[in-house]
């Protein structure tokens, strides 16, 4: 596992000394009772104060006292300080170990040991930060020095006392005294600053364990959110965020505090984007005077900015937004590592979330059509009849008729996209809650639940009309038989559920068997629509004779005719003209594409579906044709030779053209029958 993906540390608590063993340490530097009771009491940066005020409290020529702290291997952060106006250092960087040696000025074994020193080389805090506000440095009243004054544990410094004050009021016997006071109240101030350094990495591995161990049952933005609503309160932060990038965009994927609704991701520019992608991590103290600062999150309020990257093993990247309205805010070292380990645990949270995910897709999901599988229809069907309420459940079965021939005749890629796009046409369509499933080859289900209103065989058939609008074929459509059950009326348990539906479905599927076919033979001897001899019937059989139409897509050209001109009122229902339900369905459905244009790629233009039938193709031709002889309001009749030309300029733009170079091939029946 590598460092971006490490699970937290076990934590290791400092060992504090009893208060008992503190008070006889502190005797001994005779500091009084009740300042040793105070100490202890209090937290880490009022207790470093509070020892800065007693201190001054007795030097009054000192006119500052800083107190910088070990908060990494070898950075300081500044705690406590008086003598400055609060708002003037407050959230001051953390400088290198390095840069206080240096203002020290004694030597290195003086520094080790803690040895105060004394020197008059100008304002201290000028040789330690690169930048100072020049309101910070008081007025000089005489002659002033700086003492330095190291606390060392352990032979490490943890610690750096300054003192900046008049030169007649720092002289050697005041060096003594506070030489004689630091060594009495650092225990304590050491102590207490370990223990509240323990305390809060106790509560971060906390709230970061209670993420590791989230329920897997409860959705993972939840436990996110979780997790940012700690990491703000521990951090200081006012607000958090946690932000992935997909591609040049930024997505939140959860978000807790201050900021709601206010699009912070934004502040990441391209640069910060490309140096948190590379495992950098960035600190803003002062983001409203970074370069490429958006005015609309400074007007919001936002005036600081940290943000760790979190690296996953796979190519996305995200990271975590912690901001604040103060300024200089940015966590300490401490707090940064512990930021760390929190990152880490939200990457492997997410990681193995995302494969409990796939896991679970895959064990549940058919990989060809998207629907649910066997093992998750069984497990559905038991968690809904189980379940003790007054809905009604039905079961629906369906088998696709003859799939064995589509496979065979078309192939199984063919057979494949058939299935896929019935899977498709089940996702988007069914009704809300319904659950589909491929029980395996072309078998089906539906587990529809309801109240008992519900009408079981309507919702069937309609599921039924939706698949057998599934094209197989340029004049072929799926053909589905299915059986239902309903839980709990006509039936008690699962099992019985099942079986009556499967016996339901057989039954179904032996019915259709004997059913007439869509074309019979016998229906060429007997045409039933040799009655028929409108111009836009006679146009459109003579085309598709000449397109050598087979005996069957001819009669569903002839039935869609009939349903046309139905619908346009230009005839009569005749009642001696019965036509399969079948037939009519196919007709109904070459009706659908009457006014679709063909875009040169057999489709209708505009809309990703089905391709055009052939049937509709020519009806669109014949009908355009016979309303051109017609003539509409406005426009006069065309001639035989004006229509065609009208009609070839729409070819390859409106009308296939093979259609209409069959319509030109016809030119002299079409004066005949015009002059007719």
């Amino acid at each position: 596992m590598s460092g971006q993906d490490r699970i937290p540390r076990r934590l290791r608590l400092a060992k504090v000394p009893p208060e008992s063993k503190l008070r006889r340490m502190t005797s001994l530097h005779m500091v009084p009772t009740q300042l040793i009771e105070r100490l202890l009491a209090a937290g880490a940066t009022p207790a470093f104060e509070l020892a800065l005020e007693e201190l001054l409290r007795e030097l009054p020529g000192v006119k500052q006292a800083f107190l910088w702290v070990r908060d990494g291997l070898n950075r300081f952060s500044l705690q406590a300080f008086r003598g400055v106006p609060k708002g003037m250092l407050q959230g001051t960087e953390a400088v290198l170990e390095s840069s206080l040696k240096s203002a020290y000025l004694g030597t290195p074994e003086g520094w080790l040991a803690g040895a105060a020193h004394l020197d008059s080389q100008g304002y201290l805090l000028r040789r330690i930060l690169s930048t100072l506000p020049a309101e910070v440095e008081p007025q000089a009243e005489g002659p002033m020095v700086n003492l330095t004054v190291p606390l060392v544990a352990n032979r490490q410094v943890w610690a750096v006392l300054y003192l900046y004050g008049l030169a007649q009021s720092l002289g050697e016997a005041e060096v003594g005294l506070v030489t004689q006071y630091v060594a009495g109240v650092a225990p304590i101030l050491r102590e207490v600053h370990l223990r509240e350094a323990a305390e809060r990495q106790s509560l971060w591995l906390s709230a970061i364990n209670t993420l590791l161990r989230a329920s897997h049952d409860q959705p993972l933005e939840i436990g996110l959110q979780d997790a940012l609503e700690e990491a703000t309160r521990l951090s200081g932060a006012e607000g958090a965020r946690l932000i992935a990038f997909e591609g040049h965009a930024i997505r939140t994927l959860a978000q807790a505090g201050w900021g709601s609704g206010l699009p912070v991701e934004a502040a990441i520019t391209r640069q910060l984007g490309e140096r948190l992608k590379s495992g950098q991590q960035v600190g803003i103290p002062r983001y409203d005077l970074y370069p490429s600062h958006r005015p609309e999150l400074v007007e919001a309020g936002l005036r600081s900015l940290f943000i760790l990257p979190i690296l996953r093993q796979s190519s996305e990247a995200s990271a975590l937004l912690l901001f604040s309205t103060q300024q200089h805010w940015l966590p300490d070292a401490q707090t940064q590592e512990l930021l760390s380990d929190m990152a880490a645990a939200i990457g492997v949270v997410r990681v193995e979330w995302t494969l409990r995910r796939e896991l679970a897709w895959a064990a549940y999901t058919d990989p060809l059509t998207g629907l649910g599988n066997r093992r998750a229809f069984e497990r559905d069907l038991e968690k809904l009849t189980t379940r003790a309420n007054d809905r009604t459940v039905v079961l629906v079965l369906l088998d696709l008729d003859g799939f064995k021939a589509i496979n065979d005749t078309y192939g199984h890629v063919h057979a494949d996209h058939v299935l896929v796009r019935l899977g498709g046409v089940l996702r988007s369509r069914a009704r809300a809650g319904d659950r589909a499933y491929r029980l395996g080859g072309d078998e089906f289900a539906l587990i529809i639940e309801g109240s008992p209103t519900l009408n079981p065989s309507r919702t069937a058939e309609r599921y039924r009309a939706l698949l057998e609008e599934i094209r197989v074929s340029d004049n072929a459509y799926l053909q589905v038989s299915l059986g239902y059950a309903v839980y709990p009326t006509e039936v008690p348990d699962v099992q019985s559920l099942w079986r009556i539906a499967d016996d339901q479905m057989y039954k179904d599927k032996a019915l259709r068997k004997g059913r007439a076919p869509l074309f019979d033979p016998a229906l060429e001897r007997t045409d039933p629509f040799v009655g028929l001899q409108t111009p836009l019937f006679r146009i459109a059989t003579r085309l598709g004779q000449v397109l050598e139409m087979g005996p069957e897509e001819l009669q569903i050209l002839k039935a869609s005719c009939y349903l046309l001109q139905l619908a346009l009122g230009e005839l009569e229902p005749s009642p001696s003209l019965q036509l399969s339900d079948r037939l009519l369905r196919e007709a109904a459905q070459v009706l659908m594409f009457v006014q679709s244009h063909w875009d040169g790629g057999n489709r209708p233009l505009g809309l990703v579906g089905e391709p055009i039938p052939r049937a509709a193709r020519v009806l669109q031709v014949a009908q355009r044709f016979t309303m051109a002889l017609q003539g509409v309001e406005g426009r006069a009749p065309r001639s035989v030779e004006e229509a065609l030309e009208d009609i070839s300029k729409e070819a390859w733009q409106r009308y296939d053209p093979v259609v209409v170079e069959a319509l030109r091939s016809i030119r002299g029946f079409l004066s005949e029958d015009s002059a007719a």
